[in-house]
């Protein structure tokens, strides 16, 4: 018998160090949305299949309910491959783990840069103090 390609492998217990809380997740989100450029929202949840009124919602936080499936895609648009999981499984709010411990600290060391207010500058910038000189 020849294994059908649609089989997966068996599901194994997550790493739940490369596990972030539900408010974290959402945290990161509205801070990427934030980034986008006036008016271009709409069209990025054009582009990636999203609903655009429930993604304002989530960006500005007046969502009623948790949403992880689509945070999930949120995240997942924006180059954040997550899944969600529930542990313990009667919890009320779920995790989103990584799937690896690079993306983990990737995803940490950026939502950090946004919750101190300073996001890393280009070298250029970092080395004059981003305090270049306006020309006359």
């Amino acid at each position: 018998m020849v294994p059908s390609p649609h089989i997966s492998a068996p599901l194994g217990f997550p790493d739940l160090k490369l596990s972030v809380p539900y408010a974290d997740a959402i945290r990161y989100a509205q801070f990427r949305l934030l980034m986008l450029a006036k008016g271009e929202l709409k069209s990025f949840c054009e582009q990636h299949e999203l609903p655009y009124t429930s993604i304002v919602g989530l960006k500005n936080n007046s969502l009623k309910r948790e949403e992880p499936r689509l945070l999930q895609r949120l995240l997942r648009s924006l180059a954040v491959d997550t899944e969600v999981i529930r542990i313990p499984p009667n919890s009320q709010s779920p995790r989103f783990l990584f799937p690896t411990v690079e993306a983990l600290t990737t995803f940490q060391q950026q939502l950090k840069c946004f919750d101190s207010g300073n996001p890393p500058l280009p070298e250029s910038e970092a080395a004059t103090g981003g305090a270049e000189s306006p020309t006359p």
